[in-house]
C-alpha cells in the first residue's frame, strides 16, 4: 500500500513525534547522524509516508537543551509543540488539544525504521472498532523500534483527569495497559513469531552503530525498506559482531 493508505482516516488525526535530547544512555541521540541524515530526520521521512497528507508535529520539551530539536523542526518546516519534560502524558494531551486532534499516532523519536504500513493497519482498526487505543505492543510481537499506538485524545484526557502517579505520566500509555478493563484496546499481532526478540530502536551507542550499518546497506531504499529486510539486516549485523570475518557483500536491498 502506498503513502495514500486508507481513505477512512479523518482529517483530525495527527502524528506526534516525541523527541528530546536528554537520553541517559545516548545523550543527544535525536540529532545523531545516521548516514547523512539526523535520526529524527529518518523518523520524519517515515511519518510522511503514513498518509497522503499527514499532519505531523514534533513534540519536545521546554528545556533549553531541546532548543536544538525545535530548530530542527523549524528548519524542516514541521509543526512544533513544546511542553512538560517528564510528564509526557500531559505534553501529549496539550499537543493534541492545541492542534485539534481527536486521535493521534504516538511516534517515538528513536525509531528510524518504524513501519508506515503497520500504522495504517492500526488506524483502520482504531476507526472500525472505535477503540480508545490501538497498538502492537499489548503484548509486543513486533521488534522494538516499530511500536505503534493510536490514542484517542478523549481517552487520554480521561486518564489525566484522575489521580495518576508520576510514573504513569512519564510513560504515557502505561496506565491504559495496567487498567485494560477500563478502556477499549485493540492489538495487532505480528505474523512472524520471531520478531519480538529483535530491536530496531536507537537507544545505545551500539544501536546507533547498527542503524548506521543498516542505512549504509540500504542506501537509496532506506525510506521504503520493509520490516522483513530490516530484521534480516539487523540479524546480519549481530552475526557480524559475533563473527567479524562474515561478509556482507551480497546484501539484498528493497527496490
Amino acid at each position: 500500500m502506498g503513502a495514500g493508505g486508507s481513505s477512512r482516516q479523518p482529517v483530525n488525526t495527527g502524528l506526534i513525534i516525541f523527541a528530546r535530547m536528554g537520553s541517559n544512555r545516548l545523550p543527544g541521540k535525536a540529532l545523531q547522524k545516521i548516514g547523512s541524515t539526523p535520526l529524527l530526520g529518518w523518523v520524519v521521512q517515515r511519518a510522511q509516508r503514513v498518509l497522503a497528507k499527514p499532519v505531523i508535529v514534533i513534540a519536545t520539551t521546554t528545556l533549553t537543551e531541546d532548543d536544538a530539536i525545535a530548530d530542527f523542526a523549524i528548519d524542516s518546516a514541521i509543526p512544533l509543540f513544546r511542553g512538560a519534560s517528564e510528564d509526557v502524558a500531559t505534553r501529549a494531551l496539550a499537543c493534541a488539544e492545541h492542534y485539534g486532534f481527536d486521535r493521534f499516532v504516538r511516534v517515538c523519536g528513536d525509531s528510524p525504521f518504524f513501519q508506515p504500513e503497520i500504522v495504517r493497519q492500526l488506524l483502520d482498526q482504531h476507526a472500525e472498532k472505535k477503540l480508545d487505543i490501538a497498538t502492537n505492543v499489548f503484548p509486543r510481537t513486533f521488534p522494538a523500534g516499530t511500536s505503534v499506538e493510536i490514542i484517542t485524545t478523549a481517552a487520554l484526557r480521561r486518564v489525566l483527569s484522575g489521580d495518576i502517579d508520576a510514573n504513569d505520566r512519564e510513560h504515557m500509555t502505561q496506565y491504559f495497559y495496567r487498567h485494560p478493563d477500563d478502556f477499549t484496546i485493540g492489538n495487532l499481532v505480528s505474523p512472524n513469531d520471531g520478531y519480538a526478540n529483535v530491536s530496531l530502536a536507537v537507544d545505545t551507542e551500539e544501536d546507533l552503530e547498527r542503524s548506521r550499518w543498516i542505512v549504509k546497506q540500504l542506501r537509496e531504499t532506506v525510506e521504503t525498506a520493509s520490516l522483513e529486510v530490516l530484521v534480516k539486516l539487523s540479524q546480519m549485523w549481530i552475526a557480524s559482531k559475533q563473527n567479524p570475518s562474515q561478509s556482507h557483500s551480497n546484501v539484498t536491498r528493497d527496490q
